[in-house]
């Protein structure tokens, strides 16, 4: 379109000297001035394009033979063709120098971007004349107007009164030794504030002789500000890890973290079982990891007498007693997990065996944690408060059995003495039968081995007794809680004849087996059973009847409900069944149910009661964990 429209103004300005009888020196001179005005705006095909057009018609209206774009002269030919080279070589210098022109004007914007991205103005200082060039982020940074004439004096005026004195100094030394200059200090702005500047310059000898100046002056306000802010958080660290009352550890991770990244550059995902194939990789984990630093509280802790003699030790000694807890760190460590905790024990550097919450954290990056951050709580009092409260619990329990078994005395007595009383007659009717004068072996062989298995089932039912009454600590096994609940049954089965009660028992023989101790867990059982019991008769219920189901909940989890369908439990009594010395029954002491919740918490399962169940009386049931080795056995 451009070409179009310098094309047809030619062809009209053509006319115009020709109408106007301009010779062909002048049409020639108006058409190239025209041509060099159309190509500032139009690139070099539009300027021959244009030369071209001016040419022809400078031929057909000015050259003889008129009207007609032959040319016969030589003259003419050689005053023809210097017009479009003319013109061309015109243009080409100009579109040279516009070009020129739109570079430096590019590149002084990109600078003047540059410098107020980056906070850094350019200044030049003629030492001989005294005279200062600036750019506009120089003024910017200074606080002036860009209309003010630097100088030094501005210089002074704008910089700390604290700083003018330095500054000064550097500047006179820089200008008499011609040495370059570099330098920080503060500047005061119009409104008071305060502004921190890097200057830095080279000096240079022009052709003249004179010496100058070519430099920058750099705003690095945030630069401090972030410093200061950096200094303060370091400076808050070390006095939080020095002075927290937790033990506090650095390690240097920097082997560790190499060694995981080669693992994962051979494509180990699964770290565990890369310790399952490689049983002395655990150490070498351990030899990786060194001590770098330690609070007061960690040096109190794990007795070390003075300076600075763990530093560079190995963790290998510190996990000599509890290898497994490591192992689980470094599987946390290898997932990318920052944080790792757990209840372990730990070797001191003075040989002691400590109870401690192990806690570490990562610092850096999730791919390059080459700090890690230890600390340990020595909970070896709160371990041993527990193992304490654990004894008591257990006499409260054995207390309980007891009391339960004095309760049970005329059952016990009732087993028992069917087993006794069997012996006795067939005793009798032996004797009778060796005092005949051709004794029957046989029958007497009989008698005698009938004697032998009722002396083996009153064996049997003391040594439950025994088992219930002896005071032992408790024992994790392997077992299943049907199996628990039908020996513990047998403790019942006269007192439920005697009290006219129907204990149904509806196993699960999809349940794992689980760890726990054998009696404690019957004790639960038969509390529960004997409460149940007991308010049903209390209430005179007819057609009393308990249900005892095992069914497993999840993978995880075994579930074991005792319901009966007596009167049930008032439901502002549900909330404080489990309160120590609570209790509804008219001559009970409330420690049944708190002793039958410590039991079931121990196996870290829970206990928990319903005052009306699906038959209208008390519902209790406990879950209790099922341990991996149950799984698979």
């Amino acid at each position: 379109m451009h070409c179009a429209w310098g094309s047809a103004a030619l062809t009209l300005l053509s006319f115009a000297c020709f109408l106007l009888g301009l010779n062909f020196a002048t049409a020639a001179f108006a058409l190239l001035i025209t041509i060099v005005v159309l190509s500032l705006r139009a690139s070099i095909a539009s300027s021959v394009i244009f030369s071209a057009v001016a040419m022809a018609w400078l031929a057909f209206l000015f050259i003889e033979p008129a009207y007609s774009f032959a040319v016969n002269g030589l003259q003419d030919m050689v005053t023809l063709v210097a017009f479009p080279i003319t013109s061309l070589a015109i243009v080409s210098l100009i579109t040279a120098r516009r070009r020129a022109e739109q570079a430096l004007w590019r590149s002084q914007v990109y600078l003047e971007e540059a410098q107020t991205l980056s906070h850094t103005g350019s200044f030049g200082w003629d030492v001989s004349s005294g005279e200062l060039f600036w750019s506009d982020e120089t003024f910017r940074i200074y606080d002036l107007a860009s209309t003010t004439q630097p100088s030094l004096d501005i210089i002074f005026q704008r910089t700390h009164p604290d700083d003018v004195s330095a500054v000064r100094d550097a500047i006179d030394r820089a200008a008499q030794h011609k040495r370059d200059i570099s330098c920080e200090h503060r500047l005061v702005l119009t409104d008071g504030s305060v502004r921190h500047v890097r200057v830095v310059a080279r000096g240079t000898t022009d052709d003249q002789g004179r010496f100058r100046f070519i430099g920058a002056v750099m705003d690095i306000t945030a630069q401090k500000t972030a410093n200061a802010e950096l200094e303060r958080s370091e400076q808050r660290y070390r006095h939080l890890f020095s002075r927290m009352p937790i033990a506090l550890r650095e390690l240097d991770a920097s082997r560790l973290v190499a060694i995981f990244r080669r693992l994962r550059a051979e494509g180990v995902k699964d770290l565990g079982s890369y310790f399952d194939s490689h049983p002395g990789f655990l150490e070498t984990c351990m030899e990786a990891l060194t001590f770098r630093e330690a609070n007061e509280r960690a040096i109190q802790m794990f007795g070390v007498d003075g300076g600075n003699d763990y530093v560079g030790r190995s963790v290998t000694h510190s996990w000599s007693a509890r290898p497994d807890t490591f192992r689980r760190a470094m599987e946390s460590r290898f997932r990318g997990e920052t944080n790792f905790e757990e209840e372990t024990k730990m070797v001191t550097w003075d040989g002691r065996i400590v109870d401690v919450l192990f806690t570490t954290a990562r610092v850096g990056p999730i791919n390059d944690l080459e700090i890690s951050l230890v600390g340990t709580i020595d909970i070896s009092q709160r371990v041993r408060a527990q193992e304490r409260l654990q004894q008591v619990q257990a006499e409260f329990a054995h207390a309980a059995r007891v009391s339960m078994l004095g309760e049970l005395t005329a059952s016990i007595a009732h087993e028992v003495n069917q087993p006794l009383a069997a012996i006795s007659t067939n005793a009798a009717a032996g004797l009778r039968w060796l005092n005949r004068p051709n004794p029957d072996m046989a029958e007497v062989r009989d008698v005698i081995e009938n004697m032998a298995t009722d002396a083996r089932r009153a064996a049997i039912i003391v040594a439950r007794v025994r088992g219930m009454a002896t005071r032992k600590a408790p024992e994790q096994i392997l077992q299943s809680l049907d199996d628990v609940i039908r020996e513990a049954l047998l403790f019942l089965r006269h007192e439920m004849e005697s009290r006219a009660v129907t204990i149904e028992h509806h196993p699960d023989p999809a349940v794992p087996r689980l760890l726990g101790d054998r009696t404690q867990l019957q004790q639960v059982i038969v509390n529960l059973a004997i409460n149940a019991m007991q308010a049903m008769t209390q209430a005179g219920s007819e057609n009393r009847r308990i249900v005892i189901c095992t069914v497993s909940l999840d993978a995880g989890t075994l579930c074991c409900s005792v319901e009966d369908n007596g009167p049930g439990i008032d439901a502002e009594h549900v909330g404080r069944l489990f309160e120590s010395f609570f209790t509804t029954k008219e001559s009970g002491m409330g420690m049944g149910l708190p002793i039958c919740r410590s039991i079931v918490e121990a196996h870290g399962g829970r206990i928990h009661a319903d005052g009306k169940g699906a038959d209208g009386g008390a519902r209790f049931w406990f879950t209790l964990p099922i341990s991996d080795s149950a799984h698979s056995t």
